[in-house]
């Protein structure tokens, strides 16, 4: 059974389709929490591998592989699916995730230039997606994940150096578990449930 529609579904622009979106996603509450975890193992390696652009790079490659279908589990766990299925905005979030993943490149040729500046790279790609999801998702958790994750990681990647990467690292850990948590706390503000706690 379809959990009912917040006040705010018939009140904002294009609401009633973006609560479908919410209800079949659960804002990809999962899908954060496994950005934390990554971020958590990155500073863990950071701080084992210093600057090495092998290990570093093994670890980006591993992580990657590792985060999305861990996010899409998580989610599930959430009773959310990731893949947008059934929601009129599915196409626009392939779009955002698309464009996200573009982003790739730019942290391969920094791995294989200035290393020191991988974390910083991949906290202002990953956070800029964050503002579109706030938008869709109607969560401010996610606005002030977008705009925190590049205030803080500029004046890290400025004073911390060389260990500028377990610092940002850390920090980002940080700000998607608050993100998880406040957006967790909007789902079950909004009814929203996890699948084994549904009624059937």
């Amino acid at each position: 059974m379809a959990e009912a529609a917040p006040h705010w579904a018939g009140q904002a622009p294009l609401g009633a389709a973006r609560w479908e979106l919410v209800r079949v996603t659960r804002r990809g509450v999962g899908m954060t929490l496994a950005a934390a975890l990554f971020w958590l193992a990155m500073a863990g390696v950071s701080a084992f591998a210093g600057l090495s652009p092998g290990v570093l790079g093994a670890f980006f490659v591993v992580g990657v592989a590792l985060v999305y279908p861990g996010g899409w589990a998580l989610n599930r766990a959430f009773g959310g699916d990731l893949t947008a299925r059934g929601s009129a905005f599915r196409g626009l979030v392939g779009a955002i995730t698309a464009g996200q993943l573009l982003g790739a490149p730019l942290v391969v040729a920094l791995l294989l230039r200035d290393p020191a500046l991988v974390a910083f790279a991949l906290a202002a790609m990953l956070g800029a997606h964050f503002l579109p999801y706030g938008w869709l998702y109607r969560a401010p958790g996610y606005h002030a994940l977008g705009l925190a994750s590049i205030a803080l990681a500029t004046p890290l990647q400025a004073v911390a150096g060389a260990r500028a990467n377990v610092a940002i690292a850390l920090a980002m850990a940080v700000l998607y578990l608050a993100a998880t948590l406040h957006v967790h706390r909007q789902n079950q503000r909004d009814g929203l449930r996890p699948a084994r706690a549904r009624a059937p």
